[in-house]
């Protein structure tokens, strides 16, 4: 992408964010039924015995918390959305909140492109936007897409940098 090939609508996840986002949410359901089951036999050891109303309740945790995770990715890819032009960054999020964060391009102060182990295993990145006010994370990027817009928004700052500095000298 040129500086001047901007996104000008709204962009949707390519279907691998929506296998990463499953992925994400089944993984910490495992790690979230390790938790109740270790807490389970820590109860067992300490003379709770088996069959108590406390199963039913960790059980019904266990439950809320799988439910959570079949339903929440397909919510979360369909509600995500992203847009750039020459002046802003926007990016749409949420489940049952949404958030729509606006990042300022003559703000950002840094840009990097992030994969973590399951981003790679679908060939995807997330693009951090920083800010002097915060961080914007635009996630669930194919990695050329990632790579495109990070490139995308530096030159587009250094050309507000250079055209800025030109202007101040005069």
């Amino acid at each position: 992408m040129r500086p001047c090939d901007f996104i000008m609508e709204y962009q949707k996840l390519s279907k691998k964010a929506l296998g990463c986002m499953r992925l994400a949410a089944a993984f910490g359901t495992v790690i979230f039924a390790l938790f109740l089951i270790t807490a389970r036999v820590i109860m067992f050891a300490s003379g709770l015995p088996f069959l108590h109303p406390v199963d039913i309740v960790l059980l019904f945790l266990l439950l809320i918390f799988a439910l959570y995770a079949a339903i929440s990715p397909n919510i979360r890819y369909l509600r995500y959305r992203y847009y750039i032009d020459n002046e802003k960054v926007v990016v749409l999020e949420g489940l049952i909140f949404i958030t729509k964060s606006f990042v300022p391009v003559e703000r950002i102060h840094q840009i990097t492109v992030q994969k973590g182990p399951i981003d790679r295993l679908y060939g995807l990145g997330k693009v951090i936007i920083t800010t002097a006010g915060g961080t914007v994370v635009m996630r669930f990027l194919e990695e050329e897409k990632a790579e495109q817009i990070a490139e995308l928004l530096r030159s587009t700052v250094s050309t507000l940098v250079r055209t800025q500095g030109a202007s101040t000298d005069e």
